[in-house]
């Protein structure tokens, strides 16, 4: 199957309660079992990253080639997701697997979704902060440390739970809207929040400490290539993370059995 048609589905199907404590072992165990097959997705992706920055770095380029690199980086960030959540669902012909980034149509639709979920939670966190005071207290007009910005994020994080599951639909097929991905979320936003925050957050904290070292250590002994190669490889670690998290999410609400699961039955 390359693409599924997601108006094929009733408008109302059974949708399954989610147990934080069913789903968090389950990510465990797929990230833990599957780590070789993403190592594989993210390897060519990875080297183009650290390639790119590795080169412009010795060369001393600054300015317009930083916009390149961060065009690069996220044309490989979506086709590698979209490459996620398509081996987590979908079997490839043959058994064979992808491993060559390019955009086709369900690149494109998972780039318009995810830029449209980002509007979405920009703008739900900046009238939170606009309406609670968040940007008040700060000479620089940054967002202050109080109710007001714990409030924004708390609002931006609901609106990014409730739709998600644009994301894992988009890379599937076509004719999954905005509403029906808030219709199946809502009445598990309290544990797919809780299993963000024990999955995602601390990932990416442990990801942002390393690379504060290593930055710390740039500076003091002048080697930037530790940092670049590290940049290079916690992104597709995140990306891997969320994508899986996500998948488990939408495939135990909607009773879409992933692949791995659908093989040892």
């Amino acid at each position: 199957m390359e693409e599924f048609d997601f108006t094929s589905l009733p408008d109302q199907r059974p949708l399954q309660p989610l147990a934080l404590g069913q789903a968090l072992p389950q990510v465990i165990a797929l990230l833990k079992t599957h780590w070789r097959q993403l190592a594989e997705l993210a390897l060519l992706p990875i080297l183009i990253s650290f390639g790119l920055a590795g080169a412009f770095t010795l060369m001393g380029l600054g300015g317009p080639a930083s916009f390149f690199i961060l065009g690069v980086d996220l044309f490989l960030s979506v086709w590698f997701s979209v490459a996620v959540y398509r081996y987590w669902f979908i079997a490839a012909p043959g058994g064979r697997q992808d491993y060559i980034p390019t955009w086709r149509g369900r690149e494109l639709r998972f780039f318009f979704r995810a830029v449209g979920l980002f509007f979405m939670i920009s703008g739900v966190v900046v009238l939170s902060l606009m309406a609670f005071g968040g940007f008040a207290g700060t000479a620089s007009g940054l967002p202050a440390l109080g109710p007001g910005l714990v409030l924004g994020i708390l609002a931006g994080l609901v609106v990014a739970v409730a739709f998600s599951f644009v994301l894992p639909a988009a890379a599937l097929g076509t004719g999954y809207s905005y509403l029906r991905a808030v219709q199946e979320a809502k009445g598990i936003l309290l544990p797919f929040c809780g299993l963000l925050l024990i999955t995602i957050l601390p990932v990416d904290l442990g990801l942002s400490l390393i690379n504060f070292l290593l930055l710390s250590l740039e500076q003091g002994a002048g080697l930037s290539m530790p940092g670049i190669v590290f940049a290079a490889v916690a992104n597709y670690v995140s990306l891997s993370v969320a994508a899986t998290v996500l998948s488990v999410v939408f495939a135990r609400r909607t009773g879409w059995a992933l692949r791995v699961e659908r093989s040892t039955t």
